[in-house]
């Protein structure tokens, strides 16, 4: 009797994992949240600190490796809002002043060495780390805003090592009192090759509220380059010509300096009708609605944008100090319609939507944010309310829901809002009413809101899109509508 052998065959597949590095950047943005927070986590946006020391001169001298101890003095200036900033070095050396000077704003730069007669312009990111690590406070605001490359290397019994930057650069933070305490960073010189430059911090004193070292020592192909004890900290400098000792620089880039650099959405509220203000966004091309009722507010629609959507909220704590936002009504559940939820998930609202949009929201409420300039709450509030397929519901005795996904070959399910009071119709992204007023033919989106109108025989005045801003009127009529059906 023949024995059978069986050859069993498993085809694995490969299992792609990202844990690796999201663990990875967690724990590095875990030390730097905590070495921030050890160093001073209210940083002055103005500050200017003055150094003195000497440079251990490497110059061509009568042998190998000589150095001459040249006295020289710093003062270097941050002003983080405007993105601006500058270091100016002068030294004495046999009885003559050499100035080193840099003016930064962003990463346009105006510099010049020690034994240059111009400034020259540049674009320079370098120098950007070259003037942040003069103190450890300003490296550290570097590294949070350059998070994305943020990287844990491991540590020793006095140190975790953790790197950040396009030319990357190690931090050396101390386990004990969570104090960055020296960098590093591999560079290649065409005489010594491959060398490291470091920076290491000696000392604490407390000034402004900021853990500052009493003295600073930076290293070059190995060698300490040069030696600073600091000065005093202000913070009462401004980024004009007045204290920068900058004339050389053209007119025009010192007067940049003082610009802040504004990261903002322009928001625009449009009252349309009583107690309805219309949000328009033009860097999203998009529109909200706001409906401000006796105790609270609501929303219609929260497009993507974690930092768009805390502005937002920030502007509505302005304009209605003594009205809570209770409700988010959403349309559907496209990025530009409510992929700003997250910004909202510690609140204690009320999103109305449908049901199957909800595991897809939950899963956008639990995602982390940690890259963007926004800071988020792990805990949740928001709830959920759902209009049913096909349904509708009213809200407050003010708003009515229905749902027509189905009809519209958008999306399956879709929300249209009618608010009887003022007879407007808010349909998220169903219609378009060009500003050159050309009617164009009814599509089906468009068609399943016509039916929805005469088979409620609702009575409506102004129909508003979120969608676009651009190119569009303010709002549509019935009549536009009928127009529409009327084209072939």
């Amino acid at each position: 009797m023949k024995a059978r052998i069986y050859t069993l065959i498993i085809i694995l597949t490969p299992i792609i994992s990202f844990s690796q590095t999201t663990a990875n950047y967690q724990k590095a943005i875990f030390i730097l949240k905590n070495s921030i927070n050890a160093t001073g986590s209210q940083v002055p946006n103005n500050l200017l600190v003055t150094s003195k020391g000497v440079i251990h001169n490497l110059g061509h001298y009568e042998v190998p490796g000589k150095t001459k101890d040249i006295p020289f003095e710093e003062t270097d200036a941050f002003f983080q809002k405007e993105e601006s900033g500058y270091m100016r070095s002068t030294m004495l050396n046999n009885k003559y002043s050499f100035v080193e000077l840099a003016v930064i704003k962003q990463d346009s730069v105006y510099n010049k060495g020690f034994y240059e007669n111009k400034m020259s312009k540049e674009k320079n990111t370098d120098l950007i780390f070259e003037l942040a690590r003069k103190i450890p406070v300003k490296l550290l605001q570097l590294a949070w805003t350059s998070r994305a490359s943020l990287r844990y290397l491991g540590g020793d019994k006095l140190y975790d090592w953790v790197s950040f930057g396009p030319k990357p650069v190690t931090l050396f933070i101390n386990k004990k009192t969570q104090l960055l305490e020296k960098t590093e960073y591999l560079a290649y010189d065409n005489l010594y090759g491959d060398v490291i430059f470091a920076t290491e911090y000696k000392g604490q004193k407390i000034e402004k509220g900021i853990k500052m070292p009493l003295s600073r020592i930076d290293y070059e192909y190995g060698k300490p380059e040069r030696e600073v004890t600091y000065g005093n900290l202000r913070s009462d400098v401004k980024p004009d010509t007045s204290d920068l000792k900058i004339g050389s620089v053209p007119e025009n880039f010192r007067n940049k300096m003082m610009e802040s650099i504004v990261t903002k959405d322009s928001l625009i509220f449009q009252n349309i009708a009583s107690n309805i203000d219309l949000i328009r966004i033009e860097s999203q091309n998009n529109k909200m609605l706001l409906v401000e009722f006796a105790d609270y507010i609501a929303l219609f629609e929260v497009p993507a944008g974690i930092e768009l959507n805390s502005q937002i909220l920030e502007e509505l704590h302005k304009k209605y100090p003594t009205k809570p936002l209770k409700y988010l009504f959403v349309t559907h559940h496209h990025p530009d319609h409510a992929g700003g939820v997250r910004a909202y998930t510690s609140l204690p609202i009320t999103m109305v939507t449908t049901i199957g949009n909800q595991e897809y929201f939950k899963d956008l409420m639990k995602s982390p944010h940690s890259l963007s300039n926004t800071n988020t709450d792990e805990v949740q509030k928001l709830k959920f309310d759902f209009v049913s397929l096909n349904g509708e519901r009213t809200f407050m005795n003010k708003i009515v829901a229905y749902e027509i996904g189905k009809a519209t070959g958008h999306t399956d399910e879709h929300l249209v809002y009618y608010i009887p009071e003022s007879k407007l119709l808010w349909t998220g992204d169903l219609l378009s009413f060009r500003s050159d007023g050309r009617i164009t033919p009814l599509g089906q989106r468009g068609k399943a809101v016509y039916d929805l109108i005469t088979s409620k025989n609702l009575a409506v005045d102004k129909i508003y899109t979120s969608w676009p801003l651009k190119g569009q009127k303010e709002f549509g009529t019935f009549e536009d509508l009928k127009k529409m059906v009327e084209i072939k």
